[in-house]
């Protein structure tokens, strides 16, 4: 019989890994399927976006966060893992029990705000 993780399971373990975020927990999460909204914003521009893909190229050691949809991928926003100085992971203030939120400072001054639904 196959071990199957609950949902509560699940969410328990992406909790403990947002609470202890790191690159490679970033990476990782290119495999869990997740949904939710993106933010990177500088001193010139603020660029939002809905995501349900999460995509990690090995080679350009580029991470994507896109819409994917049947036919296309839309509005994806990517940067290279290489440029995280700071990246912390928290509940959401607001809604804990839905969103997981990730903050990530690039090294030039680019901020990367992710708001993942579990």
């Amino acid at each position: 019989m196959k071990n199957e993780v609950t949902r509560e399971e699940a969410r328990q373990i992406l909790r403990k890994g947002i609470l202890d975020m790191n690159v490679s927990r970033l990476i990782q999460m290119s495999h869990f399927g997740l949904m939710g909204n993106i933010v990177l914003s500088n001193k010139m521009v603020c660029v939002e976006n809905a995501f349900n893909h999460i995509s990690y190229d090995e080679k350009s050691n580029v991470i994507t966060f896109s819409v994917e949809e049947s036919q296309a991928s839309y509005g994806a926003i990517a940067f290279l893992v290489n440029a995280v100085v700071e990246i912390l992971g928290c509940e959401d203030k607001e809604n804990p029990e839905d969103y997981l939120n990730v903050e990530i400072k690039l090294e030039n001054d680019t901020t990367v705000k992710i708001k993942i639904l579990y």
